[in-house]
């Protein structure tokens, strides 16, 4: 089987992966937190979803009659970027042995003019052998060689790549996560979580208990690499988005309150793979109509690599990253941001 279920290189997604580091805030599992902390998990991002890709001629710079989905990419070097992106990245602790095709580009758009230069936002995955795509969004110079996290203009006290990051969130944050419910309240509600991790349990419980509060519920996807089998079940939710959306509310439930996290001693392949069938068997035994994926739950997991479902979740973690999450759960109640399981706030927020 080709593993596209794979285990995350830690230190290259804490790397490259935030055009900005955030702090992580209490009971949250996080990909930059300080190594010493309690429960601070690495983030696990996979694949990015379906994202417009710009297109590149014989060069790799982007060619000029071109625009994608978001933007013009007049005049970015793509090829330059790859080549750069994969030089940085060789002397790192644990990365991988990567080639420039490994770095994919699927959007390019204009952010800046700054310096008689333009500053592009771009968003992409990283795609080693082997190993599991990790998606990224960086702000970079039009030569493809610097990497900036911000530009202040200190006359004015004003960031120039605030209005296309706040653009892009913005954007993002529209389409985010799938609707599990809807409902009579007026709050719209955006959940990224990670079914395996125990303050996105808790914080799916109270938010269960707010339901009444619900316009809309929506369900964004982010399994971490420290909670082995979490791809998994998220695959196995959006598969019920798409083919049983009548119990996809229950399929989340499942996952959030009963579905037990397996136990590996490492994350070999063989381990890996025995926490992947653990989690396909126990949702089917729940759920008999998975029995449309596969027999067994080596079955389904074959079943789940590659499909639709495993890029839903992709493309629900490659928005997230796009927004500086780095760590679960995130809430968003008609657009203001709860990081970590903050009762108080959520309770306020959901009157």
């Amino acid at each position: 089987m080709r593993r596209t279920f794979s285990v995350l290189i830690p230190a290259l997604a804490a790397a490259v992966f935030w055009a900005g580091p955030l702090a992580a805030p209490f009971a949250m599992d996080s990909a930059l937190a300080a190594p010493a902390k309690a429960n601070a998990d690495e983030a696990a991002p996979a694949k990015a979803g379906k994202s417009a890709k710009p297109a590149q001629g014989k060069s790799g710079q982007v060619k000029s009659d071109q625009t994608d989905a978001a933007g013009e990419a007049k005049g970015f070097d793509a090829e330059a970027f790859q080549k750069n992106f994969v030089a940085g990245l060789s002397g790192r602790t644990n990365a991988p042995a990567m080639a420039s095709s490994d770095v994919r580009v699927l959007l390019v758009e204009k952010a800046a003019p700054f310096g008689g230069t333009v500053i592009y936002l771009v968003r992409g995955e990283l795609a080693p052998k082997g190993g599991q795509a990790q998606p990224f969004t960086l702000f970079v110079s039009a030569d493809g060689r610097f990497y900036v996290s911000d530009i202040i203009d200190l006359s004015k006290g004003k960031s120039l790549l605030k209005d296309a990051r706040e653009k892009m969130r913005a954007a993002d944050l529209q389409t985010l996560g799938h609707t599990l419910t809807t409902g009579t309240g007026k709050a719209a509600v955006v959940y990224v979580s990670d079914p395996f991790c125990p303050y996105c349990r808790t914080a799916f419980s109270f938010l269960m208990g707010k339901s009444a509060a619900f316009g809309e519920f929506r369900l964004a996807h982010f399994p971490l690499s420290s909670h082995p089998g979490a791809d998994i079940a998220c695959a196995l939710m959006a598969w019920a988005v798409d083919k049983a959306p009548q119990r996809a509310l229950e399929f989340a439930r499942f996952a959030y309150t009963e579905l037990p996290a397996p136990s590996v001693a490492d994350k070999s392949a063989e381990n890996m793979q025995k926490a992947w069938n653990q989690v396909a068997e126990a949702f089917l035994a729940r759920f008999p109509e998975l029995q449309a994926l596969g027999a067994d739950g080596a079955a389904i997991v074959e079943a789940l690599g590659g499909s639709a479902w495993d890029a839903s979740v992709r493309e629900d973690m490659a928005k997230a990253a796009g927004m500086d999450i780095n760590g679960t759960p995130v809430i968003f109640v008609d657009g203001a941001r709860v990081d970590g399981f903050d009762q108080a706030r959520l309770g306020a927020l959901l009157k």
